[in-house]
Parts: C-alpha cells; sequence; structure tokens
C-alpha cells in the first residue's frame, strides 16, 4: 500500500495537543506514525504549515431552497424570531420553498453550500431534515441526503431525520402517526433523530413521546435544546442522547442529567450572535464536566454563515474557551458526537483527513484570520466512512 509522508511542519494540533515539529506518515489513507525523521518513497513538503483534522460540523440544515433575507431586514427593524414564526414566516417560509423546489434544484443549492464548507477544511458533514414537516416531504427530504451521502467521495455525510416544528393544520397524534406506522420504510436513512424541544415547536410531552418511540428500536437521538425555554437538557439526559445542542438557556438540573449519561453539549454560537440572544454559558457547562462540540447550525433563518473560523472566533471571543479547546471541539468532540471513532484526530489508526495552514490555534486567534489560506495536502483522495 503506497505511503506517503508529511514534513517540514511547523507542528500539528492532533485534536487535543499541538506536537512541535514532528512529521506524519500515511499508508494508504490511515495514519500510521506520528514522530521526527520519518521517511517514504512520496513526500509532502508543508514547510512552516501547521497540520490541523478537517473540522467535523454535527449540526446543519444545510437541505433546504431559498434564502429568508426578508426576514433579516424584519430582524434589524426589531421584529422577534417567535413573532416572525408565528406570522407564517421563519421555518415555515423555508418549508414552502423547499417543498416546492424540484429535487435537482435542492441537490444543487445543497452542493453549493457543501463545497463552500470543504473549501473551508470541513470533512464531515450531519445534514437534517425538518423543512417538509409533512411525512412524504420529510422522507424525501431524507432520500436526498441520503443521495448526497452516496455520491459525495471526498465529504461524509450524515442523515438527521428532524421533528422542527409542527403542521398548523394538526394536531400532534395526526401528525405523529405516520412516522410511527410506517418507520420500516425509512428506518435505512436514518443515522439519527433530532426534535425541536422548545417553546414554538415541540413541547416536553411531545418530544419524551418521540425520544421514547425512536431509542426503543435503536435510533441514537440528539435535541435542539433549551434554545428559549430549558427543558430539552433534561430529556437529552433522560434519554441518554448522543448530543443536545444550542442550550443558550439551560437548567442545571439538566446539564447534570447529561454529564451523568455521557450526553455532548453541542454549542452553536452563530446562532446566538445572528439572533442577538447571547451565548451558551460555557464555563458553567464546562464546570458540570461535560464534553463541548462546536458546530455552524447553518439554516436560512437563524446561521446563514457556512464559514467555521466564524463559529472559532465567536467561541474564543464570545463564549471564552480557548483557542486548543474551539479547534479541539470542531474537531475531535464533534467526531464523537457523530459516534465516529477514528476521525477528527492526527494519531496513529486515524484517518488521514487533514488541512494545513500557516497558524498555531494560538496565533490563529491572535490574528484573527477568518479566510486564512487552507492547503489540501491529500486532496483527490476518496474517504470510506
Amino acid at each position: 500500500m503506497r505511503k506517503r509522508v508529511i514534513k517540514g511542519l511547523k507542528g500539528v494540533f492532533n485534536g487535543e495537543e499541538f506536537l512541535e515539529g514532528v512529521d506524519v506518515l500515511i499508508e494508504g489513507d490511515i495514519i500510521v506514525d506520528i514522530g521526527e525523521n520519518l521517511s517514504a518513497e512520496d513526500e509532502i513538503i508543508l514547510e512552516g504549515k501547521v497540520l490541523y483534522p478537517k473540522f467535523v460540523d454535527p449540526h446543519t440544515h444545510l437541505l433546504y431552497a431559498g434564502d429568508r433575507f426578508d426576514e433579516f431586514k424584519m430582524k434589524l427593524e426589531g421584529f422577534d424570531y417567535l413573532e416572525i414564526l408565528k406570522s407564517g414566516g421563519g421555518i415555515y417560509s423555508t418549508v414552502n420553498k423547499t417543498k416546492s423546489a424540484s429535487e435537482d434544484e435542492v441537490i444543487s443549492q445543497t452542493l453549493n453550500r457543501i463545497k463552500v464548507l470543504k473549501d473551508f477544511g470541513v470533512g464531515v458533514v450531519e445534514i437534517k431534515t425538518g423543512y417538509g414537516v409533512d411525512f412524504d416531504e420529510e422522507i424525501r427530504q431524507l432520500r436526498l441526503i441520503n443521495r448526497l451521502k452516496e455520491n459525495l467521495n471526498d465529504v461524509l455525510i450524515f442523515s438527521t431525520l428532524l421533528f422542527h416544528v409542527k403542521p398548523k393544520d394538526r394536531d400532534f397524534d395526526a401528525y405523529i402517526s405516520d412516522f410511527f406506522n410506517r418507520f420500516e420504510e425509512y428506518e435505512g436513512w436514518v443515522d439519527f433523530v433530532d426534535v425541536f424541544a422548545d417553546e414554538g415547536a415541540f413541547n416536553y410531552e411531545e418530544t419524551e413521546r418521540i425520544l421514547k418511540f425512536y431509542t426503543e428500536r435503536g435510533i441514537k437521538c440528539r435535541l435542539h435544546a433549551d434554545e428559549f425555554k430549558p427543558f430539552g437538557s433534561e430529556l437529552a439526559g433522560k434519554y441518554k442522547c448522543i448530543s443536545a445542542d444550542h442550550l443558550l438557556n439551560p437548567s442545571e438540573k439538566g446539564l447534570k442529567l447529561m454529564a451523568e449519561n455521557g450526553v455532548i453539549a453541542i454549542l452553536c454560537p452563530i446562532t446566538g450572535f445572528f439572533l442577538r440572544k447571547g451565548f451558551a454559558p460555557y464555563e458553567m457547562i464546562k464546570s458540570l464536566g461535560l464534553e463541548i462540540a462546536l458546530a455552524s447550525d447553518h439554516n436560512p433563518g437563524t446561521s446563514p454563515f457556512l464559514n467555521p473560523f466564524i463559529t472559532l472566533f465567536l467561541a474564543v471571543y464570545s463564549l471564552g474557551m480557548k483557542p486548543k479547546e474551539v479547534f479541539m471541539s470542531h474537531t475531535y468532540t464533534a467526531a464523537k458526537s457523530l459516534g465516529l471513532k477514528d476521525i477528527g484526530k492526527i494519531d496513529v489508526g486515524y484517518k488521514a483527513m487533514v488541512f494545513a495552514m500557516d497558524y498555531t490555534p494560538e496565533e490563529w486567534a491572535y490574528y484573527g484570520d477568518l479566510k486564512p489560506v487552507i492547503k489540501f495536502p491529500l486532496d483527490g483522495d476518496k474517504i470510506q466512512p
């Protein structure tokens, strides 16, 4: 099997710590050694660069059509997100645009977004449904995400069935029955199930019924939790979800339940920044022993940015995280939140999904370069899930 060595590096951020002046030896697509003076027939010289694991984005809403620029202008005039949602805007606006778009249109727009992420060093993306609401449209979106998954060779995709908002014309029991009764029709397309457990979406009892159904069938669950009202974190802990995301207004009881049950906290600082709602209480979450990942929460209404360096920048300067912590949270811990055991770290036995740039984590935070020059020394390699 082909061996290559990356040499000339200033250092390697391996997903947890900075290693100075080492080489990285790769066989096929697997890292087989890290150390000084390594050799192989093929050498890749990256003089003075720092090597990083590719970013992992564990919470996105990339699959949609259109935008919500008009609502952005309303927000600038002082309208609240929940006010826009109740008036038929918000998520419902994107639902209508996505349902009316052809499959090829939705795929094309989503691929354009993935390309932007990829060029910024993102190698793994979780994509949620949620802009369908009705059963048939949600399953169409699941199928489209799986179409992306099957046809993209250089980005790993995970598919999440998201219960985002309820339809306005039916009660919860009528709405949820198809998802429960027809589970076998879409079971093979689902990596995760997620619920928007909050004011204006699904309440405590509704969220619990969804979690109970899917966890009993072996599906790993995640939650949009405590963005507005604090109850999702408690359910995430009770049902041992793989993650609880957002956590702008968590309860201490919920966070403790999450910590006791190994639930990862995924923070989405762009969303709080964009909505002007503040940020998750990072120090409190960290003090309770939770592992913390970072995500873009990319969506057309409350987090339209795609650049992962904006997420990192806000995490340093608004959440108060240290530079090494933010890179760890957007690589190694983010990969763990998707159940990955050999991605997100530069270590022996891990897949060689890497990029290089000029800065150490601390240097990057100091200069605040949101569009650093990114090099992909192994570009063109096919990534196997």
